[in-house]
């Protein structure tokens, strides 16, 4: 049997989401739980934008920390209660929301520790219209037991030119 086959053979015994892990790096781990030991920053970072598709604190709350803070436009809002508040306020303001990320870069990443900043976009219906938006945004990911969670978000408008 060839080594390339040996390989193959000895993925077959890892779980599904090692195997994926172990052929494609973090471009799947996305769609692994919070929870996950094998999740690094870059992935957690994923999931929790895949979480906030979905319209869900149930989905998203695993993947924020509870003292995390988010810095919006309008407010700063510290922990789970007052971040499902925020969240679910938008949900209900705009229909059909998908939010997504580009360009991240980061910038400090420890064992304990990860920050990176990027840009963000939205697209959904606001009183029936469509409507899109974007801006500059930074996160910063803590490491709790062995799992990545969203500690401090800061969204904010692209800037002036």
């Amino acid at each position: 049997m060839s080594s390339l086959c040996l390989a193959t053979a000895s993925i077959h015994l890892l779980p599904m989401n090692q195997t994926l892990l172990a052929l494609f790096g973090c471009l799947f781990a996305v769609s692994l739980p919070a929870a996950d030991p094998l999740m690094n920053h870059a992935a957690a970072l994923f999931a929790y934008v895949e979480a906030l598709n979905t319209h869900s604190w149930a989905k998203i709350a695993p993947h924020v920390a509870e003292d995390a803070v988010f810095i919006f436009t309008e407010d700063t809002f510290t922990g789970h209660a007052a971040a499902k508040a925020a969240f679910e306020k938008t949900f209900a303001m705009i229909a059909d929301e998908h939010f997504s990320l580009h360009d991240i870069k980061w910038t400090a990443v420890t064992d304990d520790v990860a920050a990176c900043y990027y840009e963000f976009r939205w697209k959904g219906r606001i009183s029936g219209e469509d409507a899109v938006g974007g801006g500059r945004g930074t996160s910063i990911l803590r490491n709790v037991n062995g799992r990545w969670l969203i500690a401090h978000e800061h969204l904010g408008p692209y800037a002036r030119k």
